[in-house]
């Protein structure tokens, strides 16, 4: 064959599409050059009609299909016989094959998947060790409960620390709020009377001292030190704002979304933190978790449980409080757009501003 017989190109369209097209953007193409990243990949999804994911060890990528009416080809080559008698003049060349691609492509999200855990039930105690829920699932490991959730490893382990997430006789469990508020008392006291530095707490030593008085078992205690550490593996190096910060929530959500007095509930908080430690109270500490109707009342209203359609988001903030310091209001919008410049145009389109005195509050439109 000459060269200006051009290359052969055969086509079959009885031949069913084994390829799909994903986008290759500049995060997933780091995400596959990482050795650490590339090991854990996979594709995961909640359930069948539910998105699919690109997971890797610290990321995950949503793949969301994108239509075009361009035509896809995939083309392949096969491997030249050799022969003997090729004329030097002459250049053999292989035939293209070319299969085609369903149309369109698979775009990659970085993900912003928020991980539910409500379905692992909760663990009350060694003497009272069942589900919360009829319909808790009672059947599942930890590693069954990862492979529901369509994110990357470390994600995972992040919410799982996060919701108290623990692995007993083979069964997941999340711990109850009760169980903690009962424990942590008992864990920091155990701690203290042993004389043990609470910086590099070892999870034996605290087992072993914990033990004396409790009969949980080290799961429970090791999953209570890595949700209150700094660290996530030991030596664990307790958080004490981090704790103050959960009793302080845990606290206020007793109340639900009711109105309370502010005094009465930082005397309530007060009294939850383990007097072994000497913690301070700081509202600061619960900014995003509450709102206060008055100077003088406080009410629960966690960020993470608002609507995230922004005209849904400030129904719910002006339904609480009907005009809001632009400090205090911007907690509860950073979900849903964390650049600043898009937090005005969010203002502007669904508030109002007011400055006086050189502060600047936000109010509902037509009011």
């Amino acid at each position: 064959m000459s060269q200006g017989d051009g290359i052969p190109l055969h086509i079959d369209p009885t031949i069913a599409p084994r390829y799909r097209l994903i986008q290759l953007d500049p995060g997933l193409l780091e995400l596959l050059e990482s050795p650490k990243e590339a090991a854990h990949l996979q594709l995961k999804s909640a359930g069948p009609d539910a998105p699919a994911f690109l997971c890797g060890y610290s990321r995950s990528f949503q793949l969301r299909q994108i239509s075009q009416s361009n035509t896809l080809l995939l083309l392949s080559s096969a491997s030249s016989s050799e022969t003997t008698d090729t004329v030097p003049d002459e250049v053999t060349l292989d035939p293209l094959y070319a299969t085609k691609l369903p149309g369109g492509y698979l775009e990659c999200i970085p993900s912003t998947h928020k991980i539910d855990l409500s379905f692992v039930p909760y663990y009350h105690g060694a003497e009272l060790k069942e589900a919360a829920g009829s319909d808790a699932d009672l059947t599942l490991s930890r590693l069954d409960v990862a492979a529901r959730a369509p994110v990357s490893e470390f994600e995972f382990q992040s919410a799982w620390i996060a919701a108290m997430g623990v692995e007993i006789d083979g069964y997941a469990y999340r711990l109850s709020h009760d169980l903690v508020l009962r424990m942590v008392p008992v864990l920091m006291a155990a701690i203290r009377a042993e004389g043990m530095d609470f910086g590099t707490l070892r999870l034996i030593e605290v087992f072993e001292a914990v033990r004396k008085d409790e009969d949980e078992p080290a799961a429970v205690i090791e999953t209570i030190l890595r949700r209150f550490a700094t660290s996530r593996s030991e030596p664990y190096c307790l958080d004490t704002a981090e704790l103050t910060q959960w009793l302080g929530i845990k606290m206020l959500s007793e109340h639900a979304f009711q109105e309370i007095k502010l005094e009465d509930f930082m005397e309530k908080w007060e009294l939850s933190l383990p007097p072994v430690l000497d913690l301070t109270c700081d509202l600061s500490m619960l900014t995003g978790q509450y709102v206060q109707p008055t100077p003088k009342t406080i009410k629960y209203l966690p960020s993470a449980r608002l609507p995230l359609d922004p005209a849904s988001r400030f129904e719910r903030l002006f339904a609480s409080k009907s005009s809001w310091l632009l400090e205090d209001i911007l907690p509860f919008l950073n979900d849903i757009e964390k650049e600043k410049v898009k937090i005005n145009a969010l203002l502007m389109k669904f508030a109002k501003k007011k400055v006086v005195k050189g502060k600047t509050y936000i109010g509902k439109q037509g009011v």
